[in-house]
């Protein structure tokens, strides 16, 4: 009783907290920033065994759209530095999305996983860091810096970017920073996961601290996904520990991409997205469209 009791002490800061952090969420703005809506390319097609949240889905639609023949045109070797990366799959999949262009991949992690010491085509390195510092495993190559579903874990993430702006300034040359992360809404579809949520206003922290680059953020779903994963996912999970997707793993996907085409078409979309895509170019010759 005792231990349910603090469990749900502690869930009820964590939301004060964020609900805090996530106040007024379009002051104080970087007025470099860019705010648009990502649309996928239509039509959407999902695999049979795909049952990912819809956050994912449009995370992976994001990552596959971007401008790959431009990012090799100002990046040539495309040398990728994943911080939070797992098992480093991103590795193989954004290698795919840009037909062969990674030249290397260096996948930064708290845990080391299982599938690191696999053989794979792709030249790959792995570290563990301490969750705090990435500075001493940044290649001195590094050209292209991704994280994905990461900085909401990282404590101090105003550290995490400052280092890479240290890395930057200290080599100016074309450098392309692409970051996936929760919006307002994963509070009530994720519960307490992470340290925080983003917020235009806390997403200018970041932006604020690259001054001279060309700097995006993208809105990622809205509404009808965030219905889909609290119909799915949210509520059957809080009232008997059973994700819905297991068994409804047809009608599910359907749901995903209606509700993927309806926030298409819906202005919310802008002001309650379901994720965010920060993209942020650096001495780059090109506007980089998406």
């Amino acid at each position: 009783m005792l231990k349910l009791h603090m469990h749900s002490v502690v869930n009820t800061l964590f939301s004060l907290y964020c609900s805090f952090n996530n106040r007024r969420p379009n002051e104080e703005l970087d007025p470099r920033l860019s705010i648009r809506s990502f649309a996928p390319t239509l039509p959407l097609i999902l695999r049979q065994d795909d049952t990912s949240s819809p956050s994912r889905v449009l995370c992976n639609l994001f990552w596959r759209a971007l401008p790959w023949c431009l990012i090799k045109q100002e990046l040539e070797e495309l040398r990728i530095l994943d911080t939070g990366c797992g098992s480093g799959a991103y590795g193989d999949y954004l290698n795919e999305c840009s037909n062969g262009n990674v030249k290397t991949y260096t996948g930064l992690d708290v845990y080391e996983h299982p599938s690191w010491s696999l053989p794979t085509s792709l030249t790959k390195r792995f570290h563990l860091f301490n969750g705090k510092s990435i500075a001493p495993h940044i290649p001195q190559e590094t050209n292209f810096f991704i994280s994905q579903s990461a900085i909401e874990h990282f404590r101090d993430d105003q550290n995490y970017f400052l280092e890479i702006q240290k890395f930057i300034q200290s080599h100016p040359r074309p450098t392309l920073q692409v970051h996936l992360f929760p919006s307002v809404a994963c509070l009530k579809l994720y519960g307490r996961h992470g340290y925080r949520q983003y917020t235009p206003r806390t997403v200018s922290k970041i932006t604020w601290m690259f001054p001279d680059s060309e700097c995006t953020l993208f809105t990622l779903g809205g509404p009808a996904c965030n219905r889909v994963h609290d119909t799915y996912i949210t509520q059957p999970m809080a009232r008997t520990g059973v994700d819905e997707r297991k068994n409804k793993s047809d009608e599910y996907r359907h749901a995903v991409m209606n509700a993927i085409l309806e926030d298409q078409k819906s202005q919310t979309a802008l002001t309650d997205p379901s994720f965010w895509a920060l993209v942020i170019c650096s001495y780059w010759k090109h506007p980089l469209e998406v």
